[in-house]
């Protein structure tokens, strides 16, 4: 019992020193918002959940796209701050929630469904996903009609989002990293591959799977591996193009993707 005494508190001092390091590695550094950009927190209720909120509105909202913009596994909506404002400076109005369902997958989906609705109205609609955001925004473009989905490394899972890819007509892009552990050695390529409408697909040459996230944090760096800045620079350019091109008719934009796929092939 004593010597249980005398250890406690050095064990008490431990455990402090481990929760100030998880929380100091898992803090994030949102970008600036930038001029013009306003933005709102609100609360829902949606498939019977509350749900968090962000809403990315551009300076003329006139209908804008929508662009509806989910984060990977054991994340949450600050982990897609970056695109949120980012997105919106390009003239999207953007939502971006902290999905509910840790590892539910099919409950993610139906959430993200009911958010285009929520905000649909008059406008052109996008889903947008990271990781696993990837899986549940697929999962939501199969219950709600969207015009457009966007792959941010997306990892599928027991191969339900080719199912669900191989019935979408919408253009589709997946932007991938290289194969690691963390994306299922790549398994976006197999989603790619399901598709049957129109499709741009990226490798980001180097990329890593955080460098699709934005931001992100020291912490799954460590796991996951360190980001660079030229790669998410690739990430952010070509999902931007994506959208501009499919949701607003930029012809720049498309020439840009035409140029990125002509690269592409040449590179192989």
């Amino acid at each position: 019992m004593k010597r249980v005494l005398r250890w406690l508190p050095r064990l008490l001092i431990l455990g402090l020193v481990l929760v100030a390091l998880v929380h100091c590695s898992t803090r994030t550094q949102t970008p600036p918002l930038p001029s013009g950009v306003s933005k709102q927190h609100a609360k829902l209720d949606l498939a019977g959940r509350s749900v968090s909120v962000t809403l990315y509105k551009p300076a003329k909202d006139e209908n804008a796209p929508l662009v509806v913009v989910a984060h990977g596994f054991t994340r949450s909506k600050r982990y897609m701050a970056g695109w949120g404002g980012h997105l919106a400076d390009q003239g999207f109005f953007v939502v971006v929630p902290t999905q509910p369902g840790f590892a539910d997958h099919e409950l993610n989906g139906r959430v993200l469904a009911a958010l285009v609705e929520q905000y649909r109205g008059k406008r052109r609609v996008a889903l947008m996903g990271f990781s696993m955001g990837g899986l549940t925004t697929l999962i939501a473009a199969s219950k709600t009609p969207v015009d457009a989905w966007v792959g941010l490394d997306p990892v599928d899972m027991d191969g339900s989002g080719q199912k669900i890819a191989a019935t979408l007509k919408i253009p589709a892009a997946v932007l991938r990293a290289e194969p690691e552990a963390w994306n299922m050695q790549g398994n976006a390529r197999l989603l790619a591959e399901a598709f049957t409408g129109p499709t741009f697909v990226l490798k980001i040459q180097g990329g890593t799977h955080l460098d699709a996230e934005w931001p992100t944090d020291l912490f799954g760096q460590l796991a996951c591996g360190f980001v660079h800045a030229p790669q998410q620079a690739l990430f952010r350019r070509h999902a931007l193009a994506f959208l501009r091109s499919t949701l607003m008719n930029d012809a720049a934009a498309a020439q840009l993707l035409s140029e990125a796929k002509s690269d592409q092939a040449l590179s192989k």
